[in-house]
């Protein structure tokens, strides 16, 4: 890595600065407990496998107890088909829960959050809507400090400090601004965590030079993102010869990590990639280390099986990703089926970790829609612009995006009851800012694929 005048002292200064004031602020702050968490899975990423599964089955007792006490649909379900929660004693005995769909989810709502919770730490969020309508989520601070510190783990895994300098290609509000408070607050915790931000759904080719030029300057350890992006900024740099930067790894997220992209991303950075699997209602679920055998599942936050079309666990055979989170007290999700397709191996990982290897994440690829700037953007970019518009989920069962020409979209909505003439006004303003042209409809069912699976995205334009 090229070294000027003086980086060594700044980087060490602003690891310091993360060190001792950014990350124990951020646990102060947001009552977490991240840090300690991080040294228990520091150890616990080489216990032996039996050791790992009586720590999950003693996390899973404790979980269903409570569920079975206070959260209203777990209760109701656990009589009706006479399921005692001392039934639950190992993780063995998971298959007597039924599963959890999107759409109990969304059919119970509320019913899944536990009575009487103190909500004064919980976050409300959304599921990025990779399959469908995003799922309001609740999720508590043990949910989040076992989430975040098994991030910070995988930093290690990467070869790096959780202090390093990350740069991230992030989506930022796409019609709505942040507060004067909010855009500062965010700025400071930026800086005390040594991470600087970059609008992913903002890639021009100018705003692209203005972020080399300060990713240039600021030069980060870790260079992470949605992976379009990643992409996209991958071509500008190949494009204008443009070859200073130098991280030490590459992350991505949210769509699938294709070998070609990891070929490409790896030789215009001179860096190594590695993904990463979660989703927004079990949160982080597997990771890749340096030996890029696969992803370890994420064992002490979260029980995750391979279900075939008969409902049986399975190995080395490709299956249904149905997972437990084992922290989230506000709002469980038991054995949570979240429409994506993977495998879980038998072979033991040649870096000594002991959680399990997941391999490719089938299902959760991601088409993209290009707008009349000619960048490109995934879904999140329309679930988020329906969030920050306040538009109900409730309403929209289902959309769905297709475009066979550039700059153009149909928008098309799967709802019971019709969205509104003042909502869809609303909407179609917020999304002609975009586009050539938009039309817009709504349906009563919106047809899956040959595969029974539902595409979300669909561009027709032919390459």
């Amino acid at each position: 890595m090229p070294q000027r005048n003086g980086y060594k002292i700044i980087n060490s200064m602003r690891q310091y600065i993360a060190r001792s004031v950014g990350y124990p602020l951020q646990d102060i702050y947001r009552k977490t407990n991240i840090l300690e968490t991080l040294k228990l899975l520091r150890e616990s990423q080489y216990w032996d496998e039996e050791k790992l599964r009586d720590y999950q089955s003693a996390k899973l007792q404790m979980l269903i107890e409570h569920a079975y006490r206070n959260v209203p649909y777990y209760t109701d379900l656990f009589d009706s088909i006479k399921l005692r929660a001392t039934d639950i004693q190992t993780v063995d005995d998971i298959y007597k829960i039924p599963i959890l769909t999107k759409d109990i989810i969304r059919k119970e709502k509320s019913r899944l959050v536990a009575a009487g919770y103190n909500m004064q730490h919980v976050k409300q969020g959304k599921t990025g809507g990779t399959t469908g309508v995003p799922i309001t989520v609740y999720k508590d601070t043990a949910n989040r400090s076992y989430t975040w510190a098994s991030y910070y783990r995988w930093y290690e895994w990467m070869g790096l400090d959780y202090s390093d300098k990350v740069a991230t290609l992030w989506g930022a509000r796409t019609v709505t601004n942040k507060s004067t408070k909010d855009a500062l607050l965010d700025k400071a915790t930026q800086y005390i965590q040594n991470e600087f931000r970059i609008d992913s759904f903002e890639l021009t080719e100018t705003s692209m030079m203005k972020s080399y030029k300060k990713l240039d300057s600021y030069e980060p350890l870790l260079l992470k993102g949605y992976l379009s992006a990643l992409l996209d900024f991958a071509s500008f740099l190949k494009k204008n010869n443009l070859h200073n930067l130098a991280p030490i790894a590459l992350s991505s997220t949210t769509e699938t990590l294709m070998m070609q992209h990891r070929v490409y991303l790896e030789d215009i950075f001179n860096a190594p990639i590695y993904d990463q699997y979660g989703c927004g209602e079990l949160s982080a679920i597997s990771y890749e280390c340096k030996a890029h055998n696969g992803l370890h599942v994420n064992m002490e936050h979260i029980l995750c099986e391979i279900l075939n079309e008969a409902d049986l666990s399975v190995f080395d055979t490709t299956g249904r990703v149905v997972g437990t989170d084992l922290d989230n007290y506000v709002m469980p999700f038991i054995r949570y089926e979240n429409g994506d397709i993977s495998s879980i191996s038998t072979k033991k990982c040649t870096c000594g970790i002991n959680q399990p290897l997941m391999n490719s994440i089938d299902g959760r690829t991601i088409d993209t829609i290009e707008l009349k700037s000619g960048k490109k953007v995934h879904g999140v970019f329309f679930t988020d612009i329906m969030y920050e518009l306040g538009i109900p989920a409730k309403k929209i069962q289902k959309f769905q995006i297709y475009q066979n020409q550039p700059g153009d979209i149909e928008f098309r909505i799967q709802c019971e009851e019709p969205l509104g003439k003042a909502q869809q006004l609303l909407l179609m303003k917020a999304v002609q800012v975009f586009f050539n042209k938009v039309s817009y409809s709504e349906h009563k069912l919106l047809p899956v694929e040959q595969n029974g699976k539902y595409k979300y995205i669909i561009n027709a334009i032919k390459n």
